[in-house]
């Protein structure tokens, strides 16, 4: 009686582990990939955040007053009548310099790394950003079917003595199709 007891745990606990490994598990201010960005907001509060399309998607600047990032970014397809989120990513501001930030991105990536087992992680180390002396530092972690979770720091440097006081972290989830559409390629610093 005592050994099934111990395989059904064995086997729920697997199960567990085996849903977690979805991208749409993640939440982020309570949205995922795959929901409706209509589900949370009306058209015409869809209309009002600022707006940037990039190749077939649209991204949309969401202000987040009592949450814990400051915005959100939600990416859908320009042509999706439906507003179905295919990225989203969660944006913190850092006042205190980017070293503050950088501790927020080594909690999360404990977070992440006790979450999943089947991830494929890769530091990417510090980048250029295109203005002098600003980069940024990006962790990703791809799912199999190429889904990606990213975690960022963007350090806005003004020159290599001066900061602005402002840095930034970024929490993002993306799907393949979401990435494929929009592929490009980072300058190692």
């Amino acid at each position: 009686m005592s050994r099934l007891i111990i395989i059904l745990i064995l086997t729920f606990s697997f199960q567990s582990l085996s849903k977690a490994d979805d991208i749409t598990e993640f939440e982020i201010e309570g949205m995922s990939i795959g929901d409706s960005l209509l589900d949370f907001y009306t058209l015409k509060e869809i209309d009002k955040f600022k707006s940037v399309i990039f190749k077939d998607y649209e991204k949309r600047l969401i202000p987040i007053d009592d949450g814990a990032y400051e915005n959100i970014v939600a990416i859908y397809n320009i042509n999706d009548s439906k507003y179905i989120i295919k990225g989203l990513t969660g944006n913190l501001g850092f006042y205190s310099g980017i070293d503050e930030c950088y501790i927020k991105m080594v909690s999360i990536q404990k977070e992440i790394s006790s979450l999943f087992v089947n991830l494929y992680k890769k530091d990417w180390g510090i980048l250029k950003l295109d203005e002098p002396n600003q980069t940024y530092k990006p962790i990703t972690y791809d799912f199999k079917n190429q889904d990606r979770i990213q975690i960022s720091c963007w350090d806005f440097r003004i020159s290599n003595e001066k900061d602005n006081d402002r840095d930034l972290l970024k929490f993002s989830l993306y799907s393949s199709a979401y990435r494929k559409a929009t592929a490009s390629e980072a300058i190692k610093k």
